[in-house]
C-alpha cells in the first residue's frame, strides 16, 4: 500500500476493541490481534469499556452482571431475548447500544488507526453512531463471538461480519446485511488450536490409559460451576471404564470438594488451573461443559463432541442450540438426562464419532487469519 505522493505505506494500525464480560471476549481479541501481528500490522487492543467509560460505571455495570448470573440467571435471559426484539437502534436501548463513543472517537484522533475491529457489539455500536453523523470514515469489522445471529450485532456501516458458521451467516444475512459483507470466518482462537494433536502419544504424555474414554469436564468462570460437580456426580454413579478430568480452574473450595468426593475413584482426575487447554481437550473422546463460546469454538477446532448441560439463560443456551442443530453436540436438561446422555456417549463410540466428524466439519482454527487478511485487502481496496 502507498500513499499519494510518498513512499511505501508503514504497516497497518488496527484498533481491537473487546469488553470485560466474560473471558471469552478477551481470548477472541488476543486470536485476532496475534493473526494480524502475523500479517505485518501494528495492533492495538482495548477493553472499550475500561477505556472510554467511567470507572464506577465499569465496576457497577460489572458487579451487576455476575451477580444476575449468579443469583438470577434467568434474568438475563429476559434481558437477552427483549434486546433481540427491539434491536440495536431502539429508543427503547436508551443509548447503550453507543455508550463510550465519546471516548472512543478521542482515541481515534489521537492514535490514527487504519481500521477498527470489535468482538463485542457495544464499540461496533459506538463506531457506527460516529460513523453515521459524520466523526470518522475508518472502515470497521465486528467479529462474532456468539454462535447465533443476534440482532444486536448489527450495525449500520460496519464493512465485515465475521460469523462462526454458516447457520449464523444465514441469519445475519436475513436481517437484512449484504451477503457479500459476512464472512464465515470461524470463532478466532488461540493458536495452540490450529493443529489437531496426536491423540494416542498426548495419552502417554499425560499418563492416561490407551483403552478407555478420557472425559473432559469443565465449564465456568467467576464461580458459575455448579455443572463440573454434576457432571463429576453422574459420571460416579455409571458402572463403565472411563477416565474423567474434571478441570476447577481457580476455584481450589471446587478442587477440595471434588477430591473429597470423588479422590478415591481412580477414574478421576481432579485439575486446578490449566494452562494448556489445547492439550486436555484435545486428549479428549468427550468434552462435558456448558455452552460458553470460547470452550465451544475451542472443541470444535480440534474435532472434538460435545456434550452441554448447565448452559446460561441467553447467550449460552442459543450457542448451545445452534450446536445441537448442528449436530456437533448433545444436550442435557436435568441430572436424569445427563447421566442417560453420559452413559449412552460412553458405552457407543459410533455416538461420539458422529459428533466428532460434525465437529470437524464446522473447525475453522485460522479463523483469526481470516479475519486479518480480509480487513487488510479491505484496506488494500481503499
Amino acid at each position: 500500500m502507498t500513499r499519494e505522493g510518498a513512499g511505501p505505506r508503514a504497516a497497518p494500525r488496527i484498533l481491537v476493541l473487546s469488553a470485560p464480560y466474560g473471558a471469552g471476549h478477551a481470548r477472541a481479541a488476543d486470536a485476532v490481534a496475534r493473526a494480524f501481528a502475523a500479517e505485518g500490522a501494528q495492533v492495538e487492543v482495548l477493553d472499550h469499556f475500561v477505556s472510554f467509560l467511567p470507572p464506577a460505571f465499569v465496576r457497577t455495570s460489572l458487579a451487576m452482571f455476575w451477580g444476575i448470573l449468579r443469583v438470577a440467571p434467568s434474568l438475563w435471559g429476559l434481558a437477552y431475548e427483549f434486546s433481540a426484539r427491539i434491536g440495536p437502534r431502539s429508543p427503547a436501548m436508551a443509548g447503550m447500544d453507543r455508550i463510550g463513543s465519546e471516548g472512543l472517537l478521542r482515541h481515534l484522533e489521537q492514535t490514527r488507526p487504519d481500521a477498527v475491529v470489535h468482538v463485542h457489539p457495544t464499540p461496533a455500536g459506538a463506531m457506527a453512531s460516529l460513523r453515521a453523523r459524520g466523526a470518522t470514515r475508518l472502515p470497521h469489522g465486528i467479529v462474532f463471538t456468539d454462535f447465533s445471529a443476534h440482532p444486536q450485532w448489527i450495525h449500520a456501516g460496519l464493512e465485515r461480519y465475521f460469523v462462526p458458521t454458516e447457520a449464523v451467516r444465514a441469519g445475519v444475512v436475513a436481517q437484512g446485511v449484504a451477503a457479500d459483507r459476512v464472512v464465515t470466518s470461524g470463532l478466532p482462537v488461540d493458536p495452540t488450536f490450529m493443529t489437531p494433536p496426536n491423540r494416542p502419544a498426548l495419552r502417554v504424555a499425560l499418563g492416561l490409559p490407551a483403552d478407555v474414554p478420557v472425559v473432559l469436564v469443565t465449564g465456568g468462570m467467576r464461580g458459575l460451576l455448579r455443572g463440573v460437580a454434576e457432571a463429576c456426580e453422574a459420571l460416579a454413579a455409571l458402572d463403565r471404564p472411563f477416565v474423567a478430568l474434571a478441570v476447577c480452574g481457580d476455584h481450589h473450595r471446587l478442587a477440595a470438594q471434588l477430591r473429597e468426593r470423588h479422590g478415591r475413584d481412580a477414574r478421576f482426575r481432579i485439575l486446578g488451573h490449566v494452562t494448556d487447554m489445547a492439550r486436555v481437550i484435545g486428549v479428549a473422546d468427550l468434552v462435558v461443559s456448558k455452552a460458553g463460546a470460547m470452550t465451544c469454538a475451542e472443541a470444535l477446532a480440534l474435532g472434538r463432541p460435545l456434550l452441554l448441560h448447565r448452559s446460561l439463560p441467553g447467550q449460552e443456551q442459543a450457542n448451545e442450540a445452534g450446536l445441537v442443530a448442528a449436530g456437533a453436540a448433545l444436550r442435557a436438561r436435568g441430572a436424569r438426562e445427563l447421566r442417560r446422555r453420559l452413559d449412552a456417549l460412553l458405552a457407543e463410540p459410533e455416538l461420539r464419532a458422529a459428533l466428532a466428524a460434525t465437529a470437524r466439519t464446522l473447525r475453522r482454527p485460522e479463523a483469526g487469519r481470516t479475519v486479518a487478511k480480509e480487513m487488510l485487502a479491505l484496506l488494500e481496496r481503499r
